[in-house]
């Protein structure tokens, strides 16, 4: 679903504990927030933040957010943010045309509780019916999709197939076509070895598994420049200097090394194949700085301004 400049947004608190209610607060305070928007957090939390944080812009932002609030009230850091979670995407299936963004959460606090997924995307999917989705990194200057994501990295290999490796690079040629405006994407597919496999001296994956999905993506992609295997080392700075529109990652941190080199403090989670807009920020809780009012607030303002239509 695509949103216009007006899309409203559910925002979720994520870990009581992190940054993530300090930058509620922020975008508040900054008027981030229209009269349309909901906050799913607990009430004690964020003003317990409002009263803790220094400076008086966080009372000002829990004075304009708790007239969004949409109240949770769970025991505990994993039970809290996993009820925010679950109301939010609630509130955006009961009302087509919202946009969900997740301040972050703590999977171990999270998977403690009984949470039974590895992170927000997995959820997000199996809330959706089971829909196939993909994890797209978004900032100024680079889009990344990684294949695989929440994975120990010895399972990456054996979890790897064109079929994957399809469904993720249809989902994020249609969605720089369809939300970036890029008429005709070009994607670089990316090796999982070093140099590529060097023609199956480093490993055969790029011949058996990437190769054969590149060839498949190019008849199932649409209208799309499909490049690859191309090595992860030679991708990003051609990427970078605008030769592609987007990466298509192997595995999590292969993608999102380079991504958060650049776009550290900017970048945005979008989760594509949902049958609604979601976006995140690109960080975790940041427990250690959590409460001192020094949390950066670009990625969340980015995340919200893409969620609503506009470009990071």
């Amino acid at each position: 679903m695509e949103p216009n400049a007006d899309t409203p947004v559910v925002i979720t608190q994520g870990d009581p504990r992190g940054v993530g209610p300090e930058l509620i607060l922020r975008m508040a305070a900054e008027d981030e927030l229209r009269p349309d928007d909901l906050v799913v957090a607990d009430p004690r939390v964020m003003e317990g933040w409002a009263q803790r944080l220094p400076g008086e812009w966080a009372k000002a932002g829990w004075a304009r957010a708790r007239h969004a609030l949409v109240p949770v009230e769970a025991e505990g850091a994993g039970p809290s943010q996993v009820e925010a979670l679950a109301r939010g995407v609630d509130r955006v299936l009961e009302a087509p045309g919202r946009a969900l963004v997740t301040a972050p959460i703590d999977k171990r606090a999270c998977h403690d509780a009984g949470f039974d997924f590895p992170g927000h995307t997995e959820y997000l999917a199996a809330r959706a019916g089971g829909v196939d989705v993909a994890m797209l990194m978004v900032g100024a200057r680079l889009r990344v999709v990684p294949v695989t994501i929440h994975v120990a990295l010895r399972e990456v290999a054996p979890r790897l197939s064109p079929e994957a490796i399809v469904r993720a690079g249809i989902l994020l040629a249609a969605a720089l076509r369809d939300r970036f405006g890029v008429a005709r994407p070009r994607i670089a597919v990316l090796g999982l070895n070093p140099h590529a496999g060097e023609r199956g001296l480093l490993g055969d994956e790029e011949i058996t598994i990437i190769a054969p999905a590149v060839e498949r993506l190019r008849a199932a992609a649409g209208p799309a420049e499909i490049v690859g295997p191309v090595p992860a080392d030679a991708a990003f700075p051609a990427h970078d200097r605008g030769r592609y529109d987007a990466v298509l990652a192997m595995y999590h941190d292969q993608g999102l090394g380079p991504f958060k080199l650049v776009h550290f403090t900017d970048g945005v989670n979008m989760t594509l194949g949902l049958p609604f807009v979601r976006t995140s920020p690109d960080h975790g809780t940041a427990l250690d700085i959590a409460g001192q009012g020094i949390a950066d607030p670009s990625s969340m303002r980015a995340a919200i301004r893409l969620a609503r239509g506009g470009q990071p």
